[in-house]
């Protein structure tokens, strides 16, 4: 009783330790696809209609929780903060490209804005491709090497 208790136990946290890296690599697909619709919505409204930055921003559909906290701290940089990001779970790379995109939106006259997003909005997508693609080899691995390790450290501690 007591044995399967701990080959049980011990499998059950290798499968969450790999879950928890498959969920990183979910919530940074879902960052990445929510930052193109929202370089997609940018591009449509400052051709089609110009509102404020803040009222695009407010208006804006956004599925990951990571980037709704970077679109808040960015509005707040605006009402007059310091423009610093979280860094969630992106990279040093990705976060400076990231805070280079917040950093340059409402900084330019129309045309040159437009270019910029579409510039940013073809990065973001390659990046959502390439992090989709690695999540649909990978995602599931994680979470069986998880369960394969935590129950041979189970059958190690017997």
């Amino acid at each position: 009783m007591n044995t399967a208790l701990i080959i049980a136990l011990s499998t059950f946290c290798g499968l969450m330790i790999g879950m928890y890296f498959t969920r990183i690599g979910k919530d940074k697909e879902r960052y990445y696809c929510s930052i193109v619709k929202l370089c997609s919505c940018l591009i449509s409204n400052i051709s089609f209609r110009a509102d404020k930055m803040l009222k695009i921003l407010n208006e804006a559909e956004i599925d990951s929780p990571y980037l709704k906290k970077n679109v808040s701290e960015y509005m707040s940089y605006l009402k007059g903060g310091q423009l610093k990001l979280s860094a969630n779970r992106l990279t040093t790379a990705e976060l400076n490209q990231i805070n280079e995109f917040f950093g340059r939106l409402g900084r330019s006259d129309g045309q040159t804005q437009l270019a910029e997003l579409k510039k940013f909005e073809g990065e973001f997508a390659q990046k959502y491709v390439e992090i989709k693609e690695k999540n649909d080899k990978q995602g599931n691995m994680y979470a069986k090497l998880g369960l394969l390790s935590g129950l041979l450290i189970g059958i190690l501690l017997v």
